[in-house]
């Protein structure tokens, strides 16, 4: 497969050069051609050359490609947020410790808008940015592209496409968020206008692996990124959020697990890094708090490691292979080989609604964020399969982390429990016990579980063991328990050949480019 670095898209893009065959990114290629034979692009109706993209374009929203996901969802979304740890040592280089390779830290930013856009584009060029295929292919675009604002801040998003030249605008993240709700409520309505007057099956459908061509369905997903968003911003952009919760919730989420948005695959990359290459285990800090809680999720998130569920610290410095990713001492993500990859599951669609009626953004106010947040809880449970019992009467606190003799012992400094007491006046512990059952529901969405970390210090994780970030490429880290990575520094190649462009983005972050630094949505108002 051809591959191309970040300088260089617009110019292919705008060119033609991207073959569509060329730029699908997944395994899926062979499935998702009609024809009994290998044909030539000439060969192809409109439809099956526009079906063959949506493959890259789905797929970016939780790579199921074992090298990308392992170096965008394993290293850093799933490490930040709290639910897995690299075992790999990668000759003493990890994000865990701060200290990733510079090449590493450029990696999810160019391969993620590689990936997308070089079939985005085409979509668009084709669609002339009309019509349902151009709204789905919307849909998705937010989905994906929110993974990359999140973790670098501000990234060319506007002028993507728009500019024959190899440098292309940055935009700032608040305006980012604006044009991403704006190009949802587009997509929507485009949809809509679909779903009205459509006669019979469109023959794009057949290559949409999510909801099999159900339209309703993606407004629904739409509707829930805005619920993501609006929330994401609550505390800097207050009143346009809740005018876009709003539009959501009356526009209506997922809000059963009917609904949940799963990539399917026959290859997953979690059990291919945890099981086949030892490069993968369960963080101690999740296993901490669901053996406190005596979670009954715990058999479908991690293997028992002998009698026990036992996770690993994260940043521990030139970590031993063999000993860590040994079964017997420590547990293992429990996905299996044809385990699908989450997108979107309704227990957040309730936990967001939580969190807005905790600000009094929907009306009941405590009462209603306690149901929303119990909600959730059940949702989840009954989204793994497992009886909930007395779960949500829970009183007990994130167990002691005792299970490397090595790093010693570690607990949750403030004790959280589960149930919700209504004599409980802290705003602020009700909101931790929000995004901390939030953060059990989502996993393994850890890009979702970093931003909410990152904005709220919840959950308080176990710092790294070792933090080498003052000898690594991403800037000194405070290494705390609500606060670490904030994000990631622009990639070397921009500063190379899009100087002036990144140059001003580091101007529109408010502080270096470093991963010390806020994100728009993370400073305090």
């Amino acid at each position: 497969m051809k591959r191309y670095n970040f300088r260089t898209l617009a110019a292919v893009i705008l060119t033609s050069l991207v073959l569509m065959f060329a730029s699908s990114c997944t395994g899926d290629f062979d499935q998702l051609n009609l024809h009994p034979t290998n044909p030539a692009e000439d060969d192809l109706t409109e439809s099956e050359r526009l079906g063959n993209l949506f493959s890259s374009l789905i797929a970016t929203m939780h790579y199921a490609q074992e090298n990308r996901n392992q170096m965008v969802d394993q290293m850093i979304g799933n490490q930040y947020g709290g639910y897995m740890v690299t075992t790999n040592n990668w000759q003493g280089t990890n994000f865990g410790t701060f200290n990733p390779a510079t090449d590493w830290v450029d990696y999810a930013f160019k391969t993620i808008m590689v990936d997308f856009n070089s079939n985005f584009i085409k979509v668009k060029q084709v669609t002339e940015s009309k019509g349902y295929i151009y709204g789905w292919a919307s849909i998705l675009r937010v989905a994906t592209m929110l993974r990359v604002t999140d973790t670098y801040g501000p990234i060319p998003y506007s002028r993507i496409g728009l500019v024959d030249s190899d440098a292309i605008e940055y935009d700032d993240v608040r305006d980012i968020y604006h044009n991403m709700i704006a190009d949802l409520d587009n997509a929507i309505a485009l949809l809509k206008s679909y779903i009205a007057s459509a006669t019979s099956e469109s023959p794009i459908t057949k290559y949409d692996v999510v909801y099999n061509g159900d339209f309703n369905q993606w407004i629904k997903f739409a509707n829930s990124l805005k619920l993501r968003m609006a929330v994401r911003i609550a505390a800097v952009d207050t009143e346009y959020a809740k005018g876009i919760m709003a539009d959501a919730i009356a526009g209506g989420a997922i809000e059963t697990n009917a609904g949940n948005a799963y990539i399917p695959t026959e290859d997953n990359p979690y059990y291919k890094a945890s099981h086949l290459w030892g490069d993968l285990a369960v963080s101690a800090t999740l296993s901490s708090y669901m053996n406190g809680y005596n979670d009954p999720r715990r058999p479908a998130y991690m293997t028992l490691a002998g009698s026990n569920y036992t996770g690993v610290r994260m940043g521990i410095n030139n970590i031993n292979k063999n000993r860590y990713s040994n079964s017997t001492l420590f547990s293992k993500p429990a996905f299996t080989a044809n385990s699908p990859l989450l997108a979107f599951c309704a227990a957040e669609t309730a936990f967001l609604k939580a969190e807005a009626a905790l600000r009094g953004w929907i009306a009941g106010g405590d009462a209603a964020a306690r149901a929303y947040y119990e909600n959730g809880i059940r949702l989840s449970m009954e989204q793994h399969g497992v009886v909930l019992g007395n779960y949500l009467d829970g009183t007990t606190s994130p167990a002691t982390y005792n299970g490397d003799t090595s790093t010693g012992t570690i607990s949750v400094a403030t004790p959280i429990t589960v149930s919700w007491s209504d004599a409980e006046t802290t705003q602020n512990t009700k909101l931790e016990k929000i995004i901390t059952q939030k953060w059990l529901a989502n996993y393994p969405l850890g890009f979702e579980s970093w931003s909410d970390h990152r904005r709220t210090g919840f959950p308080q994780f176990f710092p790294a063991v070792h933090n080498l970030s003052s000898s690594g490429s991403i800037g000194a880290v405070i290494n705390t328990s609500s606060r670490m990575a904030r994000r990631l520094p622009f990639p070397e190649s921009q500063y190379q050949g899009n100087n002036e462009n990144v140059l001003k983005a580091v101007q529109m972050l408010g502080g270096d480019d470093a991963a010390y630094t806020d994100l728009w949505w993370a400073k305090k108002p």
